[in-house]
């Protein structure tokens, strides 16, 4: 008789674990990762490098070489060299926050065209440590090698 109840109450502290675990594994999350969660602050200074009727299309935490060399894999010719404030950041980390729109380098901050336009994509480089301008590249289309969290990502879609 003790060994069915033995049973029982082995399968009622496994069922218990395994409800527990399931929990955790499904509870809402508040981020999305330090790093890119940390880029969201600086969404007020990108916005205000590209103006207000540009629309948010992303936000990566990545360091700054890695948008360079992502515009650089766009051509094969390469593009003209990156300017020195984004060279300087090459290894320390920024924040890349995408806009779509039409732009033009008058009317961004800190604007760097690397291709010939038109401009339907900017992406605001933002140092994460003190939220410092860095540069705007103005280009066609976003480098497909960099993959943007974007905004619809974040919102949940009601049924």
């Amino acid at each position: 008789m003790r060994r069915p109840r033995r049973v029982v109450l082995t399968l009622l502290v496994l069922l218990g674990l395994g409800c527990t675990g399931l929990a955790g594994c499904t509870a809402a999350r508040n981020g999305l990762g330090t790093h890119v969660s940390l880029c969201f602050r600086v969404l007020p200074e990108a916005q205000a490098a590209v103006g207000k009727s540009s629309r948010f299309a992303g936000v990566l935490s990545v360091p700054g070489g890695v948008l360079t060399a992502a515009i650089a894999h766009q051509q094969p010719n390469g593009p003209p060299p990156a300017p020195a404030p984004l060279a300087a950041v090459s290894h320390k980390a920024t924040c890349l926050v995408a806009f779509r729109g039409t732009f033009s380098l008058s009317g961004v901050r800190h604007g760097w065209a690397p291709f010939a336009g038109p401009y339907l994509n900017a992406i605001v480089v933002v140092l994460q440590s003190n939220s410092e301008l860095v540069a705007t590249v103005l280009v066609h289309r976003l480098p497909r090698v960099l993959a943007f969290f974007e905004t619809t990502a974040l919102v949940r879609k009601s049924p």
